[in-house]
Formats: structure tokens, sequence, C-alpha cells
């Protein structure tokens, strides 16, 4: 993707300045601009410094208050790394949030997003059981053959009164990392249930993410869903947005699609191309996390490591290598592996790799620290996927919840500054339509 693009030619640009003690971010659309303020310390005000403001639970101030409150549902919630992202668009145009419902079928989950963002209702159930629907033709010419139908007293009491669906639907069957049923998994289809419950809530703005490789899907999955919101009057944008072009310390990337019932949506593109900064580093994202390791909380506990990852992790650091040789890896990941980061240890002057699922085994990705001879923890995982450092994962039933589900819940998140940069696509046309009325 290519961000150099002249500032001076983009309807979109942001920019970041010193006022007061504060970092001031502004972002003009035409000749709107809408500015919020952190407190400053000693950095810069750059976009790493904001940033960084925010992984440590800053929350911004918007010099312009809309007295305006926006609703919001979140299927496929997980514990809301969406609506994290959501909040802080919202935060920053001086709009008000208000976090509506949580579908999700992980209990625990709905209750993290619940305490996280205040959330009214939570349902628990597989979201293809909440709608009935029925689509006739193929991708372009795809429609719905009568009106989507909720089929859950909670959504029912809902239509009208939502403003943004938010939805990150199983991405496990167009990942390329799934070599057996990609393209033509039957999870895709639950795509399909985002606009069917967007257009049955008759809701005015519409987020969707998913892996890049979603639009590969055999059965064109994103060309059916844009059809099929076309159809129903909403306009759609689509495209990819990376977290290290945003600034951000990770070079995970994901697939947006954006609708909007009132005028259109900024193009996806364009948000990219504004908000487009040099990366922070993982030394920069991390380094106040250094003092928290064996702090006694469950998010801080380094991972016990078998004897040979210890052993090939302390390689790593009495060598100052970064990669692992093949005499050195178990006869698996020996000679013809395609996947040399595998053992790998992160460079702390670069963004970290995309974390997934695996990040606490060295034998899963590049995710042994850079500095200290073990795997990240979890909160520092946390971080670099966008929670901030007040983030409550602990529920009223697990109070030191589950290993596995913590490390499902912050892997399978989408990075905070991406929600964010797509939620401004859709928006920022409603804090201007907002302004002219």
């Amino acid at each position: 993707m290519d961000l150099k693009v002249d500032a001076e030619s983009r309807l979109l640009h942001q920019s970041f300045s010193l006022i007061d003690g504060c970092i001031v971010r502004t972002l003009s659309l035409g000749e709107r601009a809408y500015s919020s303020r952190v407190p400053a310390s000693s950095e810069t005000a750059v976009a790493s410094s904001w940033w960084q403001k925010y992984m440590r639970g800053a929350v911004p101030i918007a010099e312009e208050k809309v007295g305006k409150t926006l609703t919001s549902i979140d299927l496929f919630s997980g514990t809301g790394g969406l609506t994290s992202g959501l909040r802080q668009a919202c935060t920053e145009l001086g709009f008000n949030l208000r976090s509506l419902c949580a579908v999700d079928q992980d209990v625990d989950a709905t209750e993290v997003h619940s305490n996280n963002h205040a959330t009214e209702e939570r349902i628990t159930k597989s979201v293809s059981e909440l709608v009935d629907y029925q689509i006739r033709g193929i991708r372009d010419a795809a429609r719905f053959t009568y009106a989507p139908d909720l089929l859950d007293s909670k959504l029912l009491a809902l239509i009208g009164s939502v403003d943004v669906v938010l939805a990150g639907p199983p991405c496990q069957g167009h990942s390329n990392l799934n070599n057996q049923s990609r393209r033509t998994d039957r999870r895709n289809e639950l795509y399909l249930t985002v606009p069917a419950i967007a257009i049955a809530l008759q809701a005015r703005m519409v987020v969707i993410e998913n892996v890049p490789a979603v639009i590969h899907d055999e059965d064109g999955v994103i060309d059916v869903t844009t059809a099929l919101f076309n159809e129903a009057g909403y306009k759609v944008s689509v495209g990819v947005l990376r977290a290290d072009y945003l600034g951000w310390p990770q070079t995970r990337e994901r697939f947006f699609m954006v609708a909007t019932l009132k005028g259109a949506p900024i193009g996806i593109g364009e948000v990219a191309q504004a908000l487009a900064a040099s990366p922070m580093s993982v030394s920069e994202a991390l380094l106040d996390l250094k003092y928290h390791v064996h702090s006694g909380s469950f998010l801080d506990q380094p991972t016990n490591l078998s004897p040979d990852n210890k052993r090939r992790i302390d390689y790593l650091f009495n060598n100052d290598v970064y990669d692992l040789p093949n005499s050195e890896r178990p006869d698996c990941h020996k000679d013809g592996t395609t996947y040399k980061a595998v053992y790998g240890r992160m460079y702390g002057d670069r963004p970290a790799p995309t974390l997934t699922t695996g990040f606490l085994t060295p034998g899963r990705g590049r995710f042994v620290h850079p500095f200290e001879p073990r795997v990240l923890t979890l909160r520092e995982a946390a971080r670099i996927q966008g929670f901030p450092s007040d983030f409550q994962f602990n529920t009223v039933s697990a109070p030191v919840p589950l290993r596995a589900k913590l490390v499902k819940w912050i892997g399978d998140a989408v990075p905070m500054p991406l929600g964010y940069a797509a939620s401004l696509a859709v928006l920022l046309p409603e804090r201007a339509r907002t302004q002219s009325a």
C-alpha cells in the first residue's frame, strides 16, 4: 500500500501540535476541523506520543462537545476491541457512546465487554440464530428474497435505535493459515448475517472487519454483502488498514467494509492515507511495563517454558541473534520450513509482527521478548493489541480467567487503531452533518 500521498491533496488530514502542555490532535475534513487533546509529558507531538498516551489510559478531551450520544451493538464481539476503536473515535469527535448490546457465544467475553464498555445487554447465542434471511442471485446480483427478520427479543427491541453496528465475523475460514477449507469454509457465510441484522435494525452506520483474504472467498461474500447494502440504500467503502502504517507498534492488517445509510462514508483508502504515520517500536510500546513483570497480577506472570524452549530462547540472547538456526530447531521446523519467524525474537526497534492466539508459544511465531529471555506476558500482548492499561479482563465469575481464554480474547482482538480508523470513515461525515443541523 503506497502511503506517500501529498497531504495537501487529501480531503481528510491529520495533524499534531503542542499547546499549553497538551498534545493536540486535529482531524480536518475539508474546511472543518475537530481537535482533541491529552496532557503532554516528555514526548514530542507526534502520532506515537498520542498512541502512547492512549496505551497508558489517557482519555482525549474534545475541544467541542456535540451533546449527542451515538448507540452501537457489537456482533461477534469478543471482549470489545472494535468497540474500543469506535469509542476512541467518538470521544475525539465530541460524541458520547452508548453500547447497547454485545453478541458472542463466549459468555465471559461478553461480561468483559460489559464491564469495560457499560454494555447494557448481552446475547450469548450464535449470530446465525438471531436473524432469518434468504438470498437469491450471486455476487453483484445478490438480493434478499424477503426482508430479514430478527428472531431475538433483545434485538427486536432495538429496531430503529441503533446508530452503529460493529461486527468481526469469524475469520478462520478465510485465513491463509487455514490450508484445509479456506475460500469454502461454511463459517464464511456468517459474514452475511451482518448485513441482514444491520438492515433489519435500520442501523445508520456499519463497520465490519475481517482478514484481507476474505476477498478471495469462493462465493464472493464481499460482493454479495456490498450488493445487499446497496439495494437497501447504503453507500459502501472497502479496503485494507494496516496498524503500523497508522503509527501502531504491530504489522497486523485487516480488511474493512463500512456502510452508511445517510450520505457516503469516507473511503477506507483515504482514511489510511490521512492517518499515515511512522510506526512506534516494540521498545517504545512496552518500555514502561518492564516493572510489571512478577507484579502478582495474572496478566504479568511470565509463561512457564519447557526446557527445550528455554534453551532455544537462551541461544537467541547468548548469541545476540533474532532468528533461531536450524541446528537449534525441532526436527519439524528444520530444513524446508516456510516459517522462518518461528522461535524468533522480536526486534526492539521495529513494530511487533502480527500477534495470534499462539503468542505465548515461541514455536508459533516471532513472539520472544526483544530484551528479556522469555515470551510476551499477557499484559504486553494486550497492549500491542490495543487494550489500554486500565482494561479489565476479569469477571465476577472468574477473578482470574483461564489462561486459554485470555490468550483467545487478546490474540483474536482487532487492534484499537484499526477499528478507530474504520470508525472515522463513518463518524466524520456524521459529525459534519451534526454540525450543519
